[in-house]
């Protein structure tokens, strides 16, 4: 009874760790008809679903009818043109960034110096096809969307430097771009870089423009995509996201085949994307935007996202707003430290999982401010894990005995009364009482273990400070599975990849199983004893390696404290119960 009901907790936890990847598909669909804001906003501005996959992939825009950079720059009419392209790499502690003054500053490039690739190359985050960021626009009094893609600003700060210098700052840089139009307007971006900092500041200033901007709105956006940087790219791209915070509301899409788009009204405390482990943001800071549009879609190996947030300009003809922008890892202190909700991007898991995702981590970054190898703070924590839930260990493994002491009289029982289903389950359950057995009691320790199992999965697969985390030998990133070669096939359910690990936590399984008294002669118990670490096997393979290093040192905590401590303890309490209940039945 114990082996089925062991494996019946098993194959549960298991189905809900390899569903955990998938659960947003089914969740977030759900909460979309139940959320009004979103109900009513979401709306298509893609083209239809089947053109083939080059041309969605270079679809950028969120309008359907876009300026070219001709049109624009003679529609603007711009008095300055004596402005050629130019661009800066601008390099602090954190990150070297490529800085050019088409649209008033354009970030081409970010590179960070704590991060590299899984081949320990440089990650280049942005994408290089003429992608924009940063990029101001309005509506004319002709309806007519202006925007200054492609259109070189002027800027004082870079008349002494020459294309791509690169300026080290060890001091805060403050570079200005202007732009004056023939109608009179005037477009200022000032941007503040910090020495070690991801942040920086931006200000945009717009001057003369009364009657010219009919809706007193501009818009700033992101347009730029990110590379795929994990050597797993679907994994990279499943945890693609564009958001919006309108009010206490968290606005999300998860980027999927189908492109999505959701423009929000409302007070917009700030717009991001993120890829896995990475994101970019744009924080108003002066005042609230009035409004948002979020878009997306991702294929088998690119992701398209952009995100835009209007401002209201006031009844005046000069107008000024500050921002703060960040590139910067997926870091749940950093993106507290804003106090504005950036941390809702970090994945926790469903809400009853969060504090104990949360709680995990915040353990295993303190063993790690000891222990400078994140596999080893595993063990350690692993320890920890087995001490705290000793007693539901012990309980399932005393449970599990006295299932077995009572074999013989259940067998008896159903012998005697198998053919009375309703009287068979009376004795039955009179002798569960009568011997203090809850036939229940070794799945469901188990089952109790199940939302720190959940929780595991979400620290291992989204948290960054796993990410290219090492333990010894072949274990290279605790973030991704121990793979060692790839097969030419792919295996239902296992995949194609063949990792190391997952086989060890299923030989500890089978040894588990063999010192919990399974016996091996009887076909149906033997056929247990090996399906479950085949599943989990299964399973397994394509999990972090950091929750299945947890796993296997786990089990084998398990068989040595099962080995030396329960099974004799529990044997002991076990026989001298049931001795003393057989004893006065025999009085």
């Amino acid at each position: 009874m114990f082996e089925k009901n062991t494996v019946i907790a098993f194959v549960i936890i298991a189905i809900i760790l390899f569903m955990m990847p998938k659960y947003n598909d089914w969740v977030n669909p759900e909460k979309a008809q139940q959320d009004s804001l979103r109900a009513v906003a979401r709306q298509s501005a893609y083209v239809a679903e089947q053109q083939n996959k080059k041309a969605v992939a270079d679809e950028k825009q969120i309008e359907p009818v876009q300026l070219n950079k001709s049109n624009t720059t003679e529609y603007v009419e711009i008095s300055d043109t004596k402005s050629e392209e130019k661009s800066v790499v601008i390099r602090n502690e954190k990150y070297t960034m490529t800085l050019s003054n088409l649209g008033g500053g354009t970030i081409d490039q970010f590179i960070f110096h704590d991060y590299l690739m899984w081949d320990k190359k440089q990650i280049r985050l942005l994408k290089e096809d003429g992608q924009t960021n940063l990029n101001v626009s309005y509506t004319n009094e002709f309806q007519e969307k202006i925007d200054f893609k492609g259109i070189p600003f002027s800027s004082k700060e870079l008349v002494k430097y020459s294309n791509l210098d690169t300026i080290d700052i060890d001091v805060p840089l403050f570079i200005e771009f202007d732009l004056t139009l023939k109608n009179g307007m005037i477009i200022k971006k000032k941007f503040s870089f910090y020495p070690d900092k991801y942040e920086f500041d931006l200000k945009i200033d717009i001057q003369n423009y009364k009657n010219k901007i009919p809706n007193s709105e501009y818009n700033l956006s992101w347009d730029t995509d990110f590379n795929v940087t994990e050597k797993l790219a679907e994994s990279d791209l499943m945890y693609s996201y564009v958001y919006s915070q309108v009010g206490d509301e968290l606005v999300e899409i998860q980027l999927k085949k189908k492109p999505e788009t959701i423009k929000t009204n409302g007070s917009t405390k700030w717009i991001s994307l993120r890829s896995k482990y990475f994101a970019s943001a744009i924080i108003p800071v002066s005042k609230d935007g009035v409004s948002a549009e979020i878009s997306g879609i991702r294929g088998k190996d690119f992701r398209n996202f952009s995100a835009s947030m209007s401002m209201r300009l006031p009844n005046a003809n000069h107008h000024s707003d500050q921002y703060k922008i960040f590139i910067a890892p997926l870091d749940k202190d950093f993106l507290s430290s804003y106090n504005v909700g950036l941390e809702q991007m970090v994945i926790w898991g469903w809400k009853l999982i969060q504090p104990i995702s949360i709680g995990i981590m915040w353990l295993l970054k303190f063993l790690h401010k000891f222990i400078s190898n994140y596999g080893f703070v595993l063990l350690i924590f692993s320890i920890v894990i087995k001490l705290i839930v000793y007693p539901l260990t012990h309980k399932s493994y005393e449970s599990m005995k006295k299932m077995q002491s009572l074999q013989p009289k259940l067998t008896e029982i159903k012998e005697k009364y198998g053919n009375n289903k309703q009287q068979l389950n009376e004795k039955t359950m009179a002798m569960y009482k009568e011997y203090g057995v809850n036939p229940l009691g070794g799945c469901l320790p188990m089952l109790l273990q199940m939302p720190l199992l959940i929780a595991l999965f979400n620290v291992f697969r989204t948290t960054i400070e796993l990410r290219n985390e090492p333990f010894i030998w072949w274990i290279k990133d605790l973030s991704s599975p121990d793979v060692i070669f790839t097969l030419p096939f792919n295996i239902p359910m296992y995949g194609n990849t063949v990792a190391v690990l997952p086989f060890i936590m299923a030989g500890m399984m089978v040894i588990q199983q063999k010192l919990s008294g399974t016996d091996s002669s009887n076909p149906q118990q033997k056929y247990m004893m090996y399906f479950m670490p085949l599943f989990m096997l299964l399973i397994f393979n394509n999990f972090p390696s950091g929750l299945v290093l947890y796993y296997t040192l786990f089990n084998l905590l398990t068989i040595l404290q099962q080995k030396y401590m329960i099974n004799p303890a529990v044997e002991k309490s076990v026989n001298e119960q049931f001795g003393k209940i057989n004893l006065k039945k025999k009085k």
